[in-house]
């Protein structure tokens, strides 16, 4: 009667639409070794930025751009469905990105408390030499599932614009500083000042073939306009700001930036009032730049291949050590509970599909089974296993049927929500992952 139940759960399951059938070879990357291979894909960086020249400029400031579809979302910092990167929301969902620069300082703890408490996620520009001073509230933004970029070594616009050597050497810096510290390899790159009357075309496509993503911002704050802002004066900037589906919001958490953190609380409010979902920018997410200038502020020599080439084998040497690193990594199990009942998922029992985490369809209908005593929702499931044709009746098929339970992988919470269950918490970091449900 049991096995006929778990057959018919099966089934139900199937017909939601919820499945993907395959293995749960997710965490795993597959580094590259060979020095040739890499320099092959430098090579053809550099041919790519040769050619890009001729290519349209880069988006305007003052351009609307449509939501990215389709890509990962939510940090799982944020307890409001299983995403674990930040994006792909509803088309018609409006998304705000909370960027923070020049850090990290003394603000940036308060900063995250706050955040922690308000239950959201943003994205710290953090300087190479910051890091190096401040490396456990690195660490911390890491911790707590915040995404980190690359904001250059010292900040100083006079280096960092007089030449793009010295641009992508604190870029390297910088990168190479983060790594350390947390073992997270960032694209993200923000600009000291903005790309505007800063970088000219060569700046973007060097960038752009190293694999960087270069972002700026739709909102200023004001907040570094002069030195002590008021926290009033930072809030109604905010509000009179432009309002649109994306919003990438400037604010600092610098030593200075006292009234950066005491504006931040209402900043909050006044934009969950708007209606926005706050996220993380990832390397998924298209990046809002200004337009090039038609005049820069500098005078400075053209980029150079080998500039480029330089920076292309660095980007993707860390990114092999970095995937190296990830393969070797313990992950940690996943717990389900339920009242006294916990399911104990090893690293191999569970994944991330799309964004999503997806267990063994098996695993789950069995732990369901254990921690409910089988009393399921009756009319739910005759309702349901009602649209299904005919349940197998051979000994063979319902073998069958059982066989590839064990490479059925469904969401979590969409498949429990479907038998009336609900999840009221849940921690997902590199540490700990637990889902609590409701009894």
């Amino acid at each position: 009667m049991q096995r006929m139940w778990r057959i018919v759960i099966c089934m139900i399951v199937v017909c939601f639409g919820l499945i993907e059938l395959g293995g749960f070879g997710v965490h795993k990357g597959e580094a590259v070794n060979d020095q040739e291979i890499i320099q092959a894909r430098a090579a053809a960086a550099v041919t790519n930025y040769e050619a890009m020249p001729h290519l349209t400029a880069q988006a305007s400031y003052d351009t609307e751009k449509q939501l990215e579809q389709g890509k990962s979302a939510a940090s799982a910092a944020v307890p409001k469905n299983d995403r674990v990167q930040a994006d792909s929301l509803v088309s018609n969902q409006k998304l705000l990105y909370l960027t923070f620069d020049d850090g990290p300082s003394k603000n940036t703890d308060q900063v995250l408390d706050i955040l922690k408490r308000e239950g959201i996620t943003a994205t710290f520009f953090v300087l190479g030499e910051q890091v190096l001073k401040q490396p456990e509230l690195v660490k911390r933004i890491v911790k707590e599932g915040h995404a980190i970029g690359n904001h250059t070594f010292d900040h100083k616009y006079k280096r960092l614009y007089g030449s793009f050597a010295e641009f992508a050497d604190q870029v390297m810096k910088t990168d190479e500083a983060i790594y350390r510290t947390t073992g997270v390899r960032t694209t993200l790159v923000r600009a000291p000042g903005g790309t505007y009357s800063n970088f000219d075309q060569g700046y973007f496509d060097a960038m752009k073939a190293a694999g960087y993503q270069v972002h700026d911002w739709n909102v200023d704050s004001g907040d570094s306009k002069r030195q002590g802002v008021p926290a009033s004066e930072i809030l109604t900037t905010i509000k009179g700001s432009k309002i649109a589906s994306k919003l990438n919001v400037l604010l600092h958490d610098s030593a200075g930036h006292a009234e950066s953190v005491k504006a931040l609380p209402s900043i909050i409010k006044y934009y969950k009032e708007k209606g926005y979902t706050f996220a993380k920018l990832t390397d998924q997410v298209e990046p809002i730049q200004f337009k090039v200038a038609s005049k820069l502020k500098w005078n400075r020599k053209q980029v150079t291949k080998q500039q480029v080439t330089e920076l292309t084998l660095f980007s993707e040497k860390l990114s092999q050590s970095s995937l190296s690193v990830q393969t070797e990594k313990q992950v940690p199990t996943l717990i389900l509970h339920r009242g006294e009942k916990s399911l104990v998922l090893e690293s191999s029992e569970y994944g991330i599909k799309n964004g999503f985490i997806v267990v063994s369809l098996q695993k789950l209908t069995e732990w369901i089974e254990d921690s409910i005593e089988l009393e399921l929702n009756q009319e739910v499931i005759e309702e349901d296993a009602s649209a299904i044709r005919e349940l197998p009746k051979s000994g063979k098929e319902d073998q069958s049927i059982n066989e590839r339970k064990d490479q059925i992988l469904v969401p979590v919470r969409e498949t429990l929500q479907k038998f009336g269950i609900a999840i009221t918490k849940y921690v997902y970091n590199e540490t700990e992952r637990e889902i609590w449900v409701t009894e």
